[in-house]
């Protein structure tokens, strides 16, 4: 009975002491393991139940809290609550740990019918670990596959886009673009009136003449200047030669003759 309240007391004390920050809270949890432990191995077997349920109550993920609490609980007498505890520090160990711990080295000291049971339920909950993720695995393949399917036998094509998404504001306007912008086209110039043609000259008005001058004198008026046609104007005004001139003595049609005689 004695034992019973000194562990009681002991339990307050630690949970009283217990800093709020995690790692404290770790520390208590792992020193409640460590006695349960200890009591254990002394053969305290109820007070061994008595930390280790403590630690497993203040929310403890080490693995190695329950496989211990089974042992007192065979030890006690219990076979179906130790194989319970066996069965969820398996678990916990597989796949709920908050971190790796060493399980099979805090266990070298457990031998017999107790330590084959815990390695029989710590190899079942690595195979129930395995097929979970084999499944899951297998689910996400085959997820992965119809939507590949489904790709393949309605491939999605870009819609165009309607006039509506096309509205938008107008770009600027390009004045170096002699095509662009919204200049009116230029219209034609109209072709110059047809001005009045000059009508011919007459052929017997002299463009150069005076209006008031004669008419023109006829060809056959004779001579304007009133001379004698035969007379030469550049004639020497001596006498003619007379009449009765000797002829030379050679002949003039003698190419020749002395001329000098």
């Amino acid at each position: 009975m004695r034992s019973y309240v000194a562990i009681g007391f002991a339990v307050i004390g630690l949970l009283a002491a217990r800093p709020a920050d995690s790692f404290a809270q770790d520390s208590v949890l792992a020193e409640l393991y460590g006695h349960g432990v200890h009591a254990y191995f002394a053969g305290n077997y109820q007070d061994a139940h008595t930390y280790l349920t403590t630690a497993i109550d203040q929310g403890t993920r080490d693995p190695r809290t329950f496989y211990f609490r089974g042992l007192a609980y065979t030890a006690l007498g219990r076979p179906d609550e130790a194989k319970t505890d066996f069965q969820k520090g398996a678990e916990l160990e597989t796949t709920g740990a908050d971190r790796v711990y060493p399980v099979s080295t805090s266990l070298q000291r457990v031998q017999g019918t107790s330590r084959i049971e815990i390695e029989r339920q710590r190899q079942l909950a690595r195979l129930a670990a395995r097929t979970r993720t084999v499944r899951a695995s297998q689910a996400r393949y085959e997820q992965l596959q119809n939507a590949e399917g489904q790709v393949l036998r309605n491939p999605s094509r870009p819609q165009p886009a309607s006039a509506k998404e096309l509205v938008g504001t107008p770009p600027a306007q390009d004045t170096s673009d002699p095509f662009g912008g919204d200049a009116q086209p230029v219209e034609p110039e109209p072709a110059p009136a047809e001005t009045a043609t000059t009508e011919p000259a007459d052929n017997g008005t002299d463009l150069f003449g005076d209006s008031n001058s004669t008419d023109a004198m006829p060809a056959d008026a004779g001579d304007a200047f009133g001379t004698d046609a035969s007379t030469d104007p550049f004639a020497d005004d001596a006498a003619p030669a007379t009449e009765g001139a000797a002829p030379a003595d050679a002949p003039a049609s003698d190419p020749f003759a002395d001329p000098f005689g």
